[in-house]
């Protein structure tokens, strides 16, 4: 406490010494005309006493080291002023001159080494103002007594803030003197500790190299110099498929060691220097100097999905997984780190749709892909989504009975600047954008009110997205807009996806349970072209199957393609799901499938597309058509729907 308010106390004797020294100065030379001799004297006497006594205490403070001694200074100090005023003040009294004790306040609070001195400096303060104020203008006593009750905890605030500032600054110089003799072996340390959280900031502790922000650090080095190093540099980014379900199968520890083998995979395929990162989750980047490979770009790229597609064996554990590649040669010189990275996702993206498990190059096709998908980006958010958004209606035919037993909700943009729109393109702009919740909204309103013009029996089929599934609020607003239409939630059916569940799959089957607790039906999309988990069927309140068209397209020429359907059928079958068909665009293959006991038919034989204006049209159109009684066996039903609906292609 001593070494922290000496400063402070002697600062204020020093001042108080020259502020009362060239007060008696001026009374020297310029002597008030209107003052007794006896005041004369008397003022000028005071004012070189408090003078004399402030630089003598200051003098005195300089030697010595105790809090007790820094207290009285300050005290006799602080009582040297108030007298001052106090005698100023009885001799010339002046309301003005009372802002002198406001003034004081701040002055003594700060200097004050104990608080209890400070308290006590601040009572004395107010009661000898209120004195003067009692006696002399006893109208502005409350004014003042506010004005100085805020002056008082004002400067008391200060002054704490300030003795917490000034110890803790204290503390440290006392612990960094009492350490002076260790200076050499604390500084050694501190090399070393600044050495490792470097490592730490610059590395990933899980498998050891590189992290993201180390990575883009190298890269703008790399990009710094475009004339030299960089024209023959290629960016990789890396993505581990299948690496989810293997890390929900058997845990993190034994995701983050295949995390770990991955990384000593990659480090083994690539020439030595090269930048190697894992930017998170199993997400890797490499930056390739071409004159460092030994072997061609596409040969180096095989090989490292050879190498990472190896079976991993882990605590007995066998995983098999692969890796999809992005590749990007960063010979533009007007592109950023940011603009590069995006050409490399774009290329990885490529790969895992197109070529999983192998290796894409960005190309000038994907420039311009990446281009139209940024026209409709920036369309999209600019559109008036109610107006430019509409939906259309899909038959889908019940074999059994007959006929057509429900539609499903399909989006269409119509876009006046870009024209028709496909749905998978402006869906995945929406998803990128973060539009996705709102078109889901406007997409589902416009299904529930065409619904609620329908017959009570159709029920009808709505795609939900990952995203959707992934966000509580979304899932409690197409809840609330269900509720709202006043439709029975078992006529509403909400198709999902297998890939859609895969980002989050806990979260995902909450949004789904909450669903199916208002009573909506459940359908598993695109079954057996994603990851095929069987788990999903018991696990989640999963009503019915759709079975991707991808396996009808091939049925008349591919044996295998009729025993997966079959298979799903039948397993629909034994779990009590129903299984629709999509797809289905002839009747020879409609004939197969009902061979095979299929039940519920989607695709072009039965009707394209509608709008919503024309279901009822059409539902007319088949009930004139029908049968007068039910059908004895499936194949008349189906027959006679066929004679009204003939083929028609895309």
């Amino acid at each position: 406490m001593a070494i922290a308010f000496r400063p402070i106390v002697r600062g204020f004797l020093i001042s108080l010494c020259v502020y009362y020294g060239l007060l008696t100065l001026s009374y020297l030379v310029f002597p008030p005309t209107d003052y007794p001799m006896w005041e004369y004297v008397g003022m000028v006497t005071l004012l070189s006493s408090s003078s004399l006594a402030a630089c003598l205490m200051y003098q005195s403070s300089a030697r010595s080291s105790s809090k007790h001694a820094m207290e009285v200074y300050n005290l006799v100090a602080s009582a040297i002023t108030l007298a001052n005023i106090a005698i100023h003040m009885s001799l010339h009294f002046q309301a003005a001159n009372l802002v002198y004790y406001i003034l004081a306040m701040p002055v003594f609070a700060i200097s004050c080494v104990s608080m209890r001195a400070m308290i006590a400096g601040a009572v004395v303060t107010v009661a000898t103002m209120m004195v003067f104020i009692t006696i002399h203008v006893p109208s502005l006593l409350v004014d003042y007594l506010f004005l100085a009750l805020a002056a008082s905890f004002a400067a008391t605030g200060m002054a704490t803030l300030m003795r917490r500032t000034l110890l803790r600054a204290i503390e440290a110089r006392m612990e960094a003197d009492a350490n002076r003799g260790k200076a050499e072996t604390f500084a050694a340390k501190a090399d070393a500790l600044a050495r490792q959280t470097r490592d730490q900031a610059e590395r990933d502790p899980l498998t050891g190299l590189a992290n993201r922000f180390s990575f883009f650090n190298v890269f703008g080095t790399a990009l710094a110099s475009r004339r030299t190093a960089a024209q023959d540099t290629i960016l990789a980014l890396i993505d581990l498929d299948g690496f989810k379900p293997v890390n929900d199968a058997y845990g993190y520890a034994v995701g983050d060691q295949l995390l770990g083998d991955a990384g000593r995979r990659i480090l083994a395929v690539v020439p030595r220097r090269s930048p190697v990162a894992r930017l998170g989750g199993d997400e890797f980047a490499i930056l390739l100097r071409r004159d460092r490979l030994k072997v061609s770009l596409e040969e180096f790229a095989r090989r490292l999905c050879a190498s990472l597609g190896e079976p991993y064996i882990i605590d007995n554990v066998q995983a098999n997984i692969s890796a999809s590649v992005g590749l990007v040669v960063c010979d533009r010189t007007d592109l950023s780190i940011r603009q590069l990275m995006e050409r490399g996702d774009f290329a990885l993206r490529a790969a895992k749709k197109t070529a999983r498990g192998e290796a894409v190059m960005f190309s000038a096709r994907h420039e311009k892909d990446m281009l139209n998908l940024g026209k409709i980006d920036q369309t999209l958010r600019a559109c008036p989504l109610d107006t430019e958004l509409r939906v259309v209606f899909q038959p889908q035919y019940d074999l059994e009975q007959g006929q057509t037993y429900g539609f499903e909700a399909l989006g269409r943009w119509d876009s006046p600047i870009l024209g028709p729109v496909r749905p998978d393109i402006f869906i995945k702009a929406a998803e990128t954008t973060g539009l996705i919740r709102k078109i889901t909204q406007t997409l589902l309103r416009k299904t529930l009110d065409a619904v609620s013009q329908w017959p009570e029996h159709l029920h009808v089929s709505f795609n939900l997205s990952g995203h959707d599934l992934m966000s509580p609020v979304s899932v409690s607003e197409i809840l609330d807009l269900v509720k709202q239409s006043g439709i029975a939630p078992n006529r509403i059916e909400f198709e999902i996806t297998e890939t859609a569940m895969m980002a989050d799959i806990d979260q995902a089957r909450r949004s789904i349970e909450r669903i199916a607790a208002l009573g909506c039906k459940l359908a598993l999309d695109d079954f057996g072209a994603g990851y095929s988990n069987f788990s999903y069927l018991h696990q989640l309140p999963v009503n019915k199957i759709k079975i991707d068209r991808s396996f009808v397209t091939p049925l008349l020429k591919d044996a295998s393609a009729s025993k997966i359907i079959r298979t799903i059928i039948n397993l629909g079958h034994s779990l009590d799901l129903d299984c629709v068909i999509e797809g289905v665009e002839s009747k020879a293959e409609l004939d197969l499938l009902r061979e095979m006991n299929a039940r519920y038919i989607q695709g072009y034989i039965f009707g394209r597309p509608m709008e919503s204006s024309t279901v009822a049209t059409y539902l007319d159109a088949e009930a004139q058509t029908a049968p007068t009684t039910a059908p004895a066996r499936p194949a008349t039903a189906t027959n006679a729907s066929v004679a009204k609906f003939p083929v028609r292609r895309r």
